[in-house]
């Protein structure tokens, strides 16, 4: 049987994941990531000589800066970064209400446009980009002052839970004492007797007021301050994670620390000297070093851990939340149970059976540093072509003017120029450069996708056919996709499941929040349970140019079939089906709520009032009437026949109550009562279905009476009974 995990072994077995894990202390992970930034700054490629050409090219830069805005544009088009489809047919509303509400959240409660520019360029730059994504329980405190409040006042004020007295005075209402004391002189002139009355107290008080009820909070991480075990194929199979982090003391103990053991623990510039750190602000003025004079504000490092072990000796291991500060040893801050990682991660080429994949600028740096050689080669050249060496006669010629070189300098020879002066010359390069380099060019846009096309650099393409140029596009419009919907499928979903499930999970009050600009309540305490929403990341094919043409297109051939149906909804087009089309047509062009422009049909229709009944013709008016006299005529039989019917019933159970008396006085003894009493009921039966198929012919006389009475704008016939008196009541209560 399995034993308990102590504090020592597990401080021990974090230590030891820690070390292990990928990207901790340097490595050829940060390496190549180190690599790329200096790439993509442009930084020196450390082969440079003094007196020649030092030009970088920056086709890293460039790659990605040209990547990012198309990348940003497919998902931030429109307010919905993701949609929420049902799976059942009763959440349909649901499923809308979500879909809005986790967007609100994404875009308004966090700066959704910032996570995606540094989440997509991390990834093309290093390899992975990282989001945490977590409840945050943070609340901001903020100071306030309030002067001459009222005791009511002061008691209303400082009986709120969020709110603490920082500082208080306490004196008297002068105002308030000169009235009373007038009040005091004219009751001792009028000989009336006062009561004594405190004087009134006023209040000036200094508070802080505690807000914020937890929200989804996300962040970006910087790569280096990502941990994760090194046969980790993905986030969520890896049995360590973590997020490496400097925190001050002060703000250890306002995450509710124990203040003697945040004392105690020692100060890091670990992550400080990390070579990503460095190498990220090696173009601005920073000391990466902590020197804070004053100890509440000394860095310590801290590891947010994600571990899975057996703490509790079961055999199962446990995925656990170990907060441990410090160096070497580990202090262990906190220890509690967790549901799952709160970190996603993209890339833009995933590796098959491992976590890390490739960048787009380890795609692109060796034809950087090729480019970046040629063109110094080729600048050299030039610049040794238009100055030319010179081979002279020693003693013959003035070294002096020779070597200071300006427009209509003089050279002094002792003998003809000519015979003692010859120009060297220089061999050019540029024949054999200018097509290397668009060969380099050309093997850039193969592997990235990203065209001269696609960044309207070529001059050329107006000469070219537009059928040609349309392919290429496209080619390289595939490759944009294929990282977008690798973004979409491997991280952003589950970055959008995270905010649905955190605030399924700890959301327990109603928010109201503008969605589509109207006011909504959301209450997620009604979503729990109910998993079964879908998140998708909604691509199109092409660009959103095609797109709206192809939807344009779309929108016609609906217009002609709804035409087709007589301006009627189905059986090919409905008015929801266009307007899904024009829904789309919207969103592509950029703009943000459809509902300024067109209104959803299942709402439009809930605001169009019925249509009034048209009024009847003369001739339906005297048809009508007609058909009254003639329903009237057969009520008035039908009543004949009720009352001759109801005479006869109350004559029949007369009788029968009359030979049940005179059986019972005969035989003296007991009867079959129970055959009596049936046939009776027998009798009622067949007189209540003649009653239902009198009340029928009455109702439908009482209507027929209503139109008539409509249509004339009189009165309706004087009200009938709508039911006819039960057959027998009164012979009976006789009998």
């Amino acid at each position: 049987m399995a034993k308990k995990v102590t504090d020592i072994e597990l401080r021990g077995i974090i230590n030891s994941e820690i070390n292990n894990a990928l990207g901790y202390m340097g490595g050829a992970l940060s390496n190549s990531r180190k690599k790329s930034l200096e790439y993509y700054m442009g930084e020196k490629l450390g082969t440079e000589i003094d007196g020649r050409s030092q030009v970088v090219s920056t086709d890293v830069a460039d790659t990605i800066e040209t990547i990012l805005p198309n990348l940003l544009r497919i998902f931030t088009s429109s307010e919905r970064v993701c949609k929420c489809e049902p799976v059942k047919a009763e959440d349909v509303k649901l499923a809308e209400q979500v879909t809005n509400y986790i967007n609100y959240i994404f875009n308004k409660d966090n700066n959704g446009f910032s996570i995606l520019y540094t989440w997509f360029k991390d990834a093309l730059l290093e390899k992975n980009g990282i989001i945490k994504v977590y409840w945050d329980e943070s609340q901001s405190v903020e100071q306030e002052t309030y002067q001459n409040l009222s005791d009511d006042e002061y008691k209303l004020l400082v009986e709120d839970d969020n709110v603490e007295v920082v500082q208080e005075e306490s004196f008297e209402d002068e105002t308030a004492k000169a009235q009373m004391e007038v009040v005091k002189a004219i009751a001792v002139k009028t000989g009336e007797i006062m009561p004594e009355m405190p004087i009134p107290m006023l209040h000036n008080v200094i508070i802080k007021r505690t807000s914020g009820s937890g929200k989804v909070k996300i962040e970006n991480i910087p790569p280096e301050e990502f941990l994760i075990q090194r046969t980790a194929k993905s986030i969520d199979d890896a049995n360590f994670v973590a997020h490496r982090v400097t925190k001050t003391r002060s703000e250890l103990l306002e995450m509710g620390f124990d203040p003697k053991i945040v004392a105690d623990l020692p100060t890091s510039n670990n992550i400080l000297l990390n070579n990503e750190r460095l190498q990220r602000y090696s173009d601005i003025d920073e000391t990466p070093f902590n020197d804070a004079p004053d100890h509440s504000t000394e860095e310590i490092e801290l590891f947010e851990c994600y571990i899975r072990v057996d703490t509790d000796g079961d055999g199962i291991a446990e995925l656990r939340k170990i907060t441990v500060a410090g160096m070497g040893g580990y202090t262990i801050l906190e220890n509690m149970a967790c549901d799952n990682m709160p970190f996603c991660s993209i890339t833009p080429i995933p590796m098959a059976h491992r976590f890390y994949g490739r960048s787009v600028a380890e795609l692109v740096e060796d034809v950087q540093l090729v480019k970046s050689t040629v063109m110094r080669q080729l600048l050299d050249n030039m610049y040794l072509t238009n100055n030319n060496r010179v081979a002279i006669m020693d003693g013959m010629v003035n070294l002096d003017d020779l070597l200071t070189s300006r427009p209509g300098g003089v050279v002094r020879t002792k003998q003809p120029p000519s015979q003692v002066m010859m120009p060297m010359q220089n061999q050019t390069i540029s024949q054999q450069a200018f097509p290397l380099l668009e060969y380099l060019d050309t093997v850039r846009e193969t592997r990235t996708g990203v065209t001269r096309y696609s960044q309207g650099l070529d001059a050329k393409s107006l000469n070219k056919t537009a059928t040609g140029v349309n392919t290429l596009m496209s080619q390289s419009q595939m490759r944009m996709e294929l990282v977008a919907r690798v973004f979409a499928e491997t991280g952003i979903k589950d970055l959008f499941k995270r905010i649905f499930e955190l605030t399924c999970k700890y959301q327990d009050k109603e928010r109201i929040v503008e969605l589509n600009n109207q006011f909504v309540p959301i209450k997620p305490t009604e979503w729990k349970n109910r998993y079964n929403v879908t998140i998708t990341v909604g691509l199109g094919a092409g660009s959103k140019d095609q797109q709206i043409v192809i939807l344009n297109n779309i929108l016609e051939r609906q217009l002609q079939a709804f035409q087709l149906q007589g301006g009627q909804e189905f059986p090919m087009v409905s008015l929801k089906n266009i307007y899904n089309s024009l829904t789309k047509i919207v969103e592509n062009a950029g703009l943000k709520n459809v509902e300024n422009y067109f209104v959803n049909p299942d709402q439009g229709k809930q605001m169009v009032q019925p249509k009034p009944e048209p009024k009847p013709t003369p001739i339906e008016k005297i048809e009508f009437t007609r058909i009254a006299s003639e329903e009237k005529r057969k009520l008035a039989e039908l009543e004949l026949e009720a009352k001759k019917l109801k005479a006869d019933t109350a004559a029949s159970i007369l009788g029968f109550e009359t030979k049940i008396k005179e059986m019972e006085l005969k035989y003296n003894t007991q009867i079959d009562a129970a055959k009596i009493k049936a046939d009776a009921e027998l009798e009622k039966l067949v007189t209540s279905n003649r009653n239902k198929t009198f009340l029928a012919v009455q109702q439908s006389s009482d209507k027929l009476d209503q139109q008539v009475s409509n249509l004339d704008g009189q009165q309706p016939i004087e009200q009938r009974p709508t039911q006819p008196t039960q057959p027998g009541t009164e012979p009976s209560e006789q009998g």
